[in-house]
Formats: structure tokens, C-alpha cells, sequence
């Protein structure tokens, strides 16, 4: 075995619980030859079934794994806490809390951030897709209103699939409690998950009518104000003219991921969606340093944000986690030409969409529920 330090017994650090690293807990013993620590702050929420709890067709604890139960189920330290920096001459990883942990390999698993316009004191409630514990709340939120009799006016800033979801779910929650429905969508694009067959585009536009969710396209979201969200006419720079007032009492933004601010403090290289990393899934500065998932910018490819990308690389990093520990040649992830997506979009409707080819209606979101299930089956004990 390669000594990576130099004598004693190696020390693997796994930074966040995301897919890759729930994959890498589950295969403990390939890497037996060293001891495991992974560092998180806290539980492990499915993101597949987000919209769903938000619906109300699942609850919380059916989307949420405790990566604690599955360290000692596997044999790994785990420590609750986030990381805050790295010392990369001293092979020292930081927290927030001050503590320091020697590593000979790290690997970073953290996920991504969903930006928000700043929120003000008079003005609408705002809410963003992640972290899920936002969505659980604003779901409390939402039905404790509907039985008061209340019915929040509700706007969803994003276009692709995530905005898509959410909206659908709000309606049917509301529809759930026989509560109107005042949902809007806003879309920068002027088409709704843009890289969708026109099929499926097309579709999915008369399901929105159907249900009764206004669509805006080809609008930004300005700002938040008093009584609602300022939004204006993508690419139109005539200032105030140019602005529209969406009354509503809450703002989901979905419109984006972006990488977790934790990346800022680590020296090492970011590319715009996260830390840069080679095909070996090794950052570009530093042989020791692993990534994957959405915190990681492949510098060989653009990927879109979705678990299965973090699912496809999980095992190509617990190979080259292996080979680096023993000194033998890495393997190089190449990521599946076409990724199945699959929406849920509430009242027993789902989207699915695999390259030009896609499907909707009830079969569908009985696909999506198996394989999620079968991924939460893997990993709940």
C-alpha cells in the first residue's frame, strides 16, 4: 500500500452526505484500508422527492436519511459540522466550530445553494428549493393558512424543472385542503424547461391550463417588494416602465443552483458551478482533493445539475479513493449521453423525459416513485 503521508494509517475525510458519499459509506470495506471520518451538518434530504412533501403526497421523514445511523451501521467516524477551510500543505481540514481534522485523502460531497433576491421586512415571505427543510416549512406554512381559511397568493421563480414541480405541488396541496389555488410561474426563458423535446414543452403548457397555473415566460424577477415581486420583460432596460407588480404573499425561488459558499474558503480552483475538477473527479490543484456531485465542475464537460450525475460518478470515486490509497492508476468518469428525468407533477401526474423521448401522465410518476423508493430502500435502515 502507498504510504500517502509517510508511515501510519491513512485517513479518508468525506465532506457532506450527498449521493456519492451515501454510495461510498454503503462500500466501507473497499477502503478498509484506512479510517473514515464523514463530516456533515446534519440529515440527508432526498432532493427526488422534494416537490412530493411539498404536495403532500409524502412526509418528511419518508425523504430523509440520518447519515450518523448509516456511519455506525458501516463503521465510520461521523462528526456533525461544516467545513470551513483546508490547509493543504498541512493536510489539515477546518470546521466552523475551530476543530481540525488530519486527512490524507478528502472528498467533497456538499451539494449546491439556491440563490434568492434579498427578502424584505413588509414584503412577501421568500423561500428558495434548497435546503428541503424550507419546503417542509413553507409547506406548515401553507396549510395552516388554508385551515384558517386563508388562501396565500403564491408566485415560483424558475422555468426549468425544479419551478415546473413546485408549482404543480403547491397547486395540488391546496387542492388537497379545497382551497382556491392562485399559483403563478415566472420564467426568465421564453419556454419552460427549454431543453425538453417540444412535445413534452407543449404538453406540459396545456397540463398548467388545465390545472390553472398562470405562466409568465420571458420575464426576470426584479426585486421583492411591498405586496409582492417586482418582475420586468427579459432583455428590456427602460427602467420603472419596464416593472410589474406580482401581489402574493410567498416567493419560491427555483430559478438556479449555484455552488455552496463553502467552496470560497478552500484555495483551490472554482469554475462557475463549483470546484474544478478533472475526469479522475481530483481537483485541478490538488491530487488529494476529491469531488463530486453538484459541487463539482468537471473542467471536461458541463453537466446539468441533476443526483444522477452524483449517482453515475459515486462509483468511479470509491475506485479512485481505492487506487489512490494502494498507487495505482485512477479511472476517468464519462458521463451517459442522455439522463432520465422524471417530474412530479401532482394530482397523479408525471413527466418523463430521456433525450427526444418522453412520456406523461400517471405511469409515469408510478416509475418515478419506484425508483426513488428503491434509492431510499438502499440507504434507510
Amino acid at each position: 500500500m502507498s504510504a500517502l503521508r509517510g508511515g501510519g494509517r491513512p485517513h479518508i475525510v468525506l465532506i457532506g452526505a450527498g449521493h456519492a458519499h451515501l454510495y461510498l459509506m454503503r462500500h466501507r470495506r473497499r477502503l478498509a484500508a484506512a479510517d473514515m471520518t464523514i463530516v456533515d451538518p446534519g440529515a440527508f434530504w432526498y432532493s427526488g422527492m422534494a416537490a412530493g412533501v411539498l404536495g403532500g403526497t409524502h412526509a418528511p421523514a419518508e425523504v430523509r436519511i440520518d447519515p450518523v445511523r448509516l456511519a455506525r451501521r458501516y463503521g465510520l467516524e461521523s462528526i456533525r459540522g461544516r467545513l470551513s477551510g483546508l490547509d493543504r500543505s498541512e493536510h489539515k481540514a477546518q470546521l466552523t466550530d475551530g476543530r481540525t481534522l488530519d486527512y490524507d485523502l478528502i472528498s467533497l460531497n456538499l451539494g449546491s445553494s439556491a440563490p434568492t433576491l434579498t427578502a424584505l421586512s413588509e414584503g412577501p415571505r421568500v423561500w428558495a428549493v434548497k435546503p428541503i427543510a424550507q419546503l417542509i416549512a413553507l409547506r406548515h406554512q401553507l396549510t395552516s393558512a388554508y385551515e384558517r381559511g386563508e388562501h396565500p397568493a403564491l408566485v415560483v421563480v424558475g422555468g426549468g424543472a425544479s419551478g415546473v414541480e413546485l408549482a404543480c405541488n403547491l397547486h395540488s396541496l391546496a387542492v388537497r385542503y379545497a382551497a382556491p389555488a392562485a399559483i403563478t410561474l415566472v420564467s426568465s426563458s421564453r419556454k419552460l424547461i427549454p431543453t425538453a423535446p417540444s412535445g413534452a414543452r407543449r404538453w406540459l403548457a396545456g397540463y398548467l391550463r388545465r390545472i390553472g397555473v398562470e405562466v409568465r415566460v420571458g420575464m426576470r424577477a426584479v426585486s421583492h417588494h411591498r405586496g409582492g415581486l417586482l418582475i420586468a420583460e427579459e432583455g428590456v432596460t427602460r427602467g420603472q416602465d419596464a416593472m410589474r407588480l406580482l401581489e402574493c404573499d410567498h416567493v419560491i425561488h427555483a430559478g438556479g443552483l449555484a455552488p455552496p459558499g463553502a467552496l470560497g474558503g478552500l484555495g483551490l480552483t472554482l469554475g462557475s458551478r463549483g470546484l474544478a475538477v478533472h475526469d479522475t473527479l481530483q481537483s485541478v490543484d490538488d491530487p488529494d482533493v476529491f469531488a463530486a456531485g453538484d459541487c463539482a465542475a468537471l473542467v471536461e464537460y458541463v453537466l446539468p445539475r441533476l443526483g444522477v450525475y452524483g449517482v453515475r460518478q459515486a462509483p468511479v470515486l470509491l475506485a479512485n479513493l481505492e487506487a489512490r490509497l494502494h498507487g495505482r492508476p485512477l479511472q476517468r468518469y464519462r458521463p451517459q449521453a442522455q439522463a432520465l428525468t422524471i417530474l412530479n407533477l401532482g394530482h397523479d401526474q408525471g413527466l418523463a423525459i430521456r433525450g427526444r423521448l418522453w412520456w406523461a401522465g400517471r405511469s409515469s410518476l408510478l416509475w418515478k416513485r419506484w425508483l426513488d423508493e428503491r434509492f431510499m430502500a438502499r440507504h434507510r435502515y
